[in-house]
């Protein structure tokens, strides 16, 4: 399989990686926008949720990287200083999937607080476009080479000899590929379940419950160090271990709960259904 981080596109190098996040989230408000009737939203207020999401995502996912770097920061900071390549190279590279979820999950709630939206039904109608996008976005990380997993020999193993991030001449599980696989089916399961819950908060909160378990389970196959450990667990497992019940709260808790009258912020009756 062909690995490109960088490809030719009218005369301009474009790297692999952004392009298919743009391509992601193309797909991803597609998707929204189709499904804005059902949840009775406006289809301006779904764009403008997703340039809101939009924001909350890129620095987010940068805010959580630079975190798991602290340290590494920290102890080269003199050389941080001192190399504009090297600053650079942080500033441009280097995302975390997880501050990128929560800084979107942010500007939401300041888009539906300001603009009178229930919360809630607008991440019901984003929910199956998360793992989508999500899984669009792994396949920038494989053509990179980055977030790649653990030495393993072929068939199960491959190379990546063209990667910006990792090893290029040992044989690496293709974590970034499964995990993309295990979002499209993600993707596909919420959208079939969606048309069965009714319950506002309920949707996303599957999300929530299936990404957490996926996530978790995959970062035991990760490789790549840089991604922050405490108690020999990543960052990215601490917050899957946190999520995980929220999203048992959103499934189980009743529709007259006290945290989804708190998350409506419309001025119709929280109690009202898809």
């Amino acid at each position: 399989m062909l690995i490109l981080p960088y490809i030719d596109l009218f005369g301009f190098r474009v790297a692999t990686y952004g392009l298919l996040i743009l391509v992601g989230a193309i797909l991803g408000i597609v998707v929204a926008l189709l499904r804005a009737k059902r949840y009775h939203q406006k289809k301006e207020d779904v764009l403008f949720c997703a340039l809101f999401a939009g924001i909350g995502v890129a620095v987010g996912a940068k805010l959580l990287y630079l975190v798991t770097i602290l340290p590494d920061l920290i102890q080269n900071w003199n050389t941080l200083m001192a190399d504009p390549a090297y600053l650079t190279s942080i500033i441009t590279g280097g995302f975390v999937f997880y501050g990128g979820l929560i800084g979107a999950v942010l500007m939401l709630l300041v888009y539906c607080k300001r603009y009178k939206i229930d919360t809630l039904s607008i991440l019901d109608l984003f929910a199956p476009a998360i793992p989508l996008i999500h899984a669009i976005g792994r396949l920038g990380c494989f053509s990179a080479g980055c977030c790649y997993g653990r030495p393993a020999e072929p068939p199960w193993g491959m190379l990546f000899p063209n990667s910006v991030a990792g090893p290029q001449d040992v044989p690496l599980l293709p974590v970034q590929l499964y995990e993309s696989v295990l979002n499209l089916l993600l993707f596909a399961g919420l959208l079939l379940l969606s048309h069965k819950v009714t319950k506002r908060g309920a949707l996303i909160g599957c999300y929530l419950i299936s990404y957490a378990a996926i996530r978790f389970v995959l970062e035991f196959f990760r490789y790549d160090y840089v991604r922050g450990f405490l108690f020999g667990i990543s960052t990215s497992q601490w917050i899957s271990i946190l999520l995980l019940p929220l999203g048992l709260l959103l499934v189980a808790l009743p529709k007259n709960s006290r945290l989804f009258l708190l998350m409506d912020f419309s001025t119709k009756n929280p109690s009202a259904e898809k």
